[in-house]
């Protein structure tokens, strides 16, 4: 398809989803409350489509508060982990490969689509909408129609097109929000104009929900052509950002040549790191309201209700005993003369990478699970390169905006439970800060 009739066809599903309410007002005589239901099915059917498109996602996110790596930052002991890892799930037919690092996202966008629905179906009910068989069945023939225009945007230009190259997890997520936004506007707009100017009075529900169409469909075409303009942003993209200002990401380049040394955790070993530091992690502000619900079960010796606060402590623990295996578990460290790779095995990818020389100290230290191992936890602290991100309300331009990847910057390592820490540092010529720690 040429560019020109591609720009052409572009705004055709969203146009569309609008049409229809205003056609079934004009030709089939439509309530205001089928109208507004249509408009919920489309967000929702938005929503849908969303999470469909999360996980591949091509795009590092890049959230203009953690820099350097513009991702979860340090505080979060289960995302940060998944978010960080590099490489993709390739799976068979035409759809492209998956990210695992775009699967916080998802659970994100999987938690909070109910919640914005309901909140969306809220503002409709302010609206006292009459639900009649007859905007039942508007509501299924306008939200068929709405669903499949979104899909076939979503094929045409998220997959077939590879629009997916150009965004994040993180930006996937501006357009339902967005949508949100201005749905509610829509029902509350309603709202008010019904019972506050009481616009039946004046000129009738259906005119005012008619306008409201008509102002939406306005919107929607406005926001395309925005889209289309380099030269121009919406204030959702100059508060949020958008997939131009996110992380272009770059493979860690690997040094030629075999290494000279592979160290990893044998398998048995990473399951019970894993399973301890879940289990530890029930000790953490997020397992509070998992101790409260146990308490309250113990207290009232109701056995139900203690189970179910166990049932909450797994769901937590779970995640952090899956970020814990991700991040140790399956990585293997390779030495080379003067750098250690990060690569991890199942995705076949290089993770991160520390070179020598920016290397500021190294320790050896015995946690308690090392001396149940044997073993002991190396830890290389590098130089502060002094990335940092000044927090400002609006995201600057795309030009201006950080978007290079920091995939060959020298990254502090951790190496829990190492059977011969000297082996590694030796490698890399560092075996003297072990000396000197002694």
């Amino acid at each position: 398809m040429s560019s020109a009739l591609h720009d052409a066809v572009s705004p055709i599903p969203a146009v569309v989803g609008n049409l229809v309410p205003i056609a079934g007002v004009l030709a089939l005589d439509w309530s205001p409350a089928a109208v507004l239901l249509v408009y919920q099915a489309e967000l929702a059917a938005i929503f849908l489509w969303t999470i469909l498109k999360v996980p591949f996602a091509y795009k590092r996110p890049n959230n203009m508060i953690e820099r350097p790596n513009g991702i979860i930052g340090d505080d979060s002991a289960v995302f940060r982990p998944i978010q960080r890892k590099r490489g993709s799930i390739s799976i068979p037919g035409p759809l492209p490969p998956l990210y695992p690092r775009n699967v916080p996202t998802l659970i994100v966008a999987l938690v909070l689509t109910p919640f914005a629905l309901a909140i969306a179906f809220v503002a409709f009910s302010l609206t006292r909408p009459e639900i009649t068989e007859a905007a039942a069945g508007a509501f299924i023939v306008g939200g068929v129609v709405v669903f499949v225009a979104r899909g076939i945007e979503t094929w045409r230009e998220y997959f077939r097109g590879a629009g997916y190259r150009e965004h994040s997890p993180r930006s996937v997520l501006l357009t339902p929000f967005k949508y949100f936004l201005i749905v509610g506007i829509v029902f509350l707009a309603f709202f008010v104009l019904e019972s506050v100017i009481e616009v039946n009075a004046i000129i009738g529900a259906e005119r005012a929900v008619l306008l409201l169409a008509v102002g939406k469909l306005g919107y929607d075409v406005r926001s395309w052509r925005v889209q289309r303009d380099d030269e121009r942003r919406s204030l959702f993209e100059r508060l949020y950002g958008s997939a131009a200002t996110e992380i272009e990401p770059t493979p860690v380049e690997i040094p030629g040549g075999e290494p000279v040394r592979r160290v990893s955790m044998n398998r048995g070993m990473a399951l019970i790191d894993a399973l301890v530091h879940g289990l530890l992690f029930w000790f953490r502000v997020p397992a509070i309201f998992a101790w409260l619900v146990v308490g309250y079960g113990i207290l009232t010796s109701n056995a139900t209700i203690a189970l179910v606060g166990l049932g909450i402590g797994v769901a937590v623990s779970v995640p952090r005993i899956v970020a814990r295996y991700v991040r140790y578990g399956t990585v293997e460290y390779r030495c080379y003369d003067d750098t250690i790779v990060v690569y991890d095995t199942l995705l076949e990818e290089p993770q991160a990478r520390m070179d020598d020389h920016a290397v500021t100290d190294a320790t050896a230290s015995t946690g308690w699970l090392d001396r149940l191992f044997g073993t002991k936890t190396l830890s290389f602290e590098v130089m502060d390169h002094g990335d940092s991100s000044d927090g400002r309300l609006f995201v600057p331009e795309a030009e201006t905006v950080d978007t290079e990847d920091d995939a060959d910057e020298s990254e502090p390592l951790v190496l829990p439970h190492v059977e011969d820490p000297r082996r590694v540092t030796d490698a890399l010529g560092l075996s003297w800060h072990l000396d000197e720690e002694q």
